[in-house]
Order: structure tokens, then C-alpha cells, then sequence
């Protein structure tokens, strides 16, 4: 695991919270974190160069404040240009191994960027992406829900959400996701639940499997991770940009923007076969 996580910063109260939020997370890893504030192309003749918009003062003031409380070390960049491309581009740069931000930014004089561009950065990122809502206090992840259907890029997080379980002694809920009336996708669903669960149980985390039966996954994942107080909820991405405008355009566009719960998206790895599945 790289020793990297970055969290962008736009001085909102959701990203603050995003900031503690990835502490808790570092801590654990031992992991160091840079926050990154991007100052967006169209802005700069108006402030005249980055430092009038993140000055060094506030980021001075986050380093006196937080570095006690993190492990590892914490800094801090400025960039300019697209905001998306230039928090992917500087979490390929440091290769890093998490994105933890906002989905909820600021409001007022100060534009909000955190929270409009979460969906972007996850659908970007070949890094997995953590997004949490400014109002979601909660540090420990007791429970994480893994969504798994029919589909074999569906397992591809499996070993992002062993990561995070090893992490916090998290114990997973393998959630079994097929349509109505569907009883040959149910037989393969089902199938798929138990291999899952073979995997997790061979890297020693704990798991349970349940299924829902439903037309529309995205509410449906989200009303189940709620009821049974679940502290994480691991979807897929896709870099394929056809194929990302059909499953991120509904599915996990609707879980970013309106999960409560934080959310963990995850890129399909194309280097996990059917073969090496079993030990990913």
C-alpha cells in the first residue's frame, strides 16, 4: 500500500470534515496526507495568482491545527487548472492509495468546488475515492456494505472493502442485488455472494450475506445501508467513458450525490482474472 492519501480542501465545513475523516483513516494505514486546493483556470486573472485564494496563512493555520493529531506527516499543494483533472493528476503523481473529499461544499463568496466536483474526481481516479457528507461525524467503520450483481467487474472492489475491513475490524455485508421476478439472474447473484464471501473469509474478515430483490439498485443499496447502520458503502466506476456515462450517469452519480452514508467507488482493475480471483 502506497503511504499516500490526498484530500482536496476548499475550506468548506464538508471538507474539514473530510480532512478528520481521512486522519482517522491515515492513522490506521500509516498513511501521510496532502490536502490540495485547486484554483480553477478562470479565476486567476480575477485574484491575480493562486496565493490570494488559498494563502498560506489558512493553510498554516489547518498544518497547527491537524498535524497533532495525524501520525504520519501532513502538507499541502496549490494548483491551478480543472479541478477533477488536477486532484487525479496529482494523486497519480504521489500514487497515492485513497482520495477522501467532500460532497458538500461551501456556499457564499467563495465558490464551492468540493462538493459539485466529487462525482467527476471518482469517475476519474484510477485510486479509489472516499466521499463523505459534512453532516456524517461517525470515525469507526464497523460495517461496510459490498453491493454485488451479476456482473463480474462487480467483485472488482472486494479487495478494496478487505482493505478497509483489516483496517477497522469491519465486518462486511455481501449485499445480493437482482431484478424482480429474475429467478436465473438470482441463481447466479447467489452464486456470486458465496464466492465473494469465500475470498474475504480467506483474508480473515468477517462477513455476511443478504440480498435485495429490486428495479432500482442505487435507492435501494442506499435505503438497506441506512437501516442497517452501515458506516460504508463500496460501489464500482469505470474508466470506460461510453460506459461510465451509463453506470455513473444513474447508478453510482445517484450514490455519490445522495448516499448519507460514506461511499467508497472503485475502478474495475483489469489485471484481476476469473484465475487470480481467489486471492486477488
Amino acid at each position: 500500500m502506497s503511504n499516500k492519501i490526498i484530500v482536496p480542501v476548499d475550506f468548506s465545513e464538508d471538507s474539514v470534515n473530510a480532512l478528520e475523516y481521512a486522519i482517522e483513516i491515515a492513522n490506521k494505514a500509516g498513511s501521510d496526507i496532502t490536502m490540495v486546493y485547486v484554483v480553477k483556470a478562470s479565476r486567476l486573472d480575477i485574484f491575480r495568482g493562486v496565493e490570494t485564494v488559498a494563502s498560506k496563512g489558512d493553510f498554516q493555520n489547518f498544518l497547527e491545527k491537524y498535524q497533532p493529531a495525524l501520525k504520519g506527516k501532513l502538507n499541502y499543494e496549490v494548483k491551478k487548472g480543472s479541478i477533477q483533472n488536477e486532484i487525479t493528476n496529482l494523486a497519480e503523481e504521489q500514487k497515492a492509495w485513497l482520495i477522501v473529499m467532500g460532497t458538500n461544499g461551501a456556499s457564499g463568496l467563495m465558490e464551492s468546488w468540493v462538493g459539485s466536483n466529487a462525482y467527476k474526481v471518482a469517475s476519474l481516479s484510477k485510486c479509489p475515492v472516499l466521499t463523505i457528507r459534512g453532516d456524517f461525524k461517525k470515525r469507526t467503520i464497523n460495517t461496510i456494505v459490498l453491493p454485488i450483481d451479476n456482473t463480474w467487474a462487480s467483485r472488482h472492489k472486494i479487495p478494496s472493502a478487505v482493505e478497509f475491513a483489516e483496517l477497522f475490524g469491519s465486518t462486511i455485508t455481501v449485499l445480493g442485488t437482482y431484478p424482480p421476478k429474475e429467478k436465473e439472474e438470482e441463481f447466479k447473484v447467489r452464486k456470486y455472494v458465496h464466492q465473494s464471501q469465500e475470498v474475504i473469509a480467506k483474508h480473515h474478515v468477517k462477513s455476511k450475506a443478504d440480498y435485495i430483490s429490486t428495479s432500482n439498485v442505487a435507492k435501494s443499496t442506499i435505503e438497506y445501508a441506512v437501516e442497517s447502520k452501515a458506516d460504508l458503502v463500496t460501489i464500482m466506476t469505470d474508466a470506460d467513458e461510453d460506459i461510465a456515462k451509463m453506470i455513473l450517469g444513474g447508478y453510482a452519480q445517484y450514490m455519490v450525490h445522495h448516499c448519507p452514508i460514506p461511499v467508497l467507488s472503485v475502478h474495475p482493475n483489469p489485471d484481476l482474472t476469473v484465475k487470480d480471483y481467489k486471492g486477488f
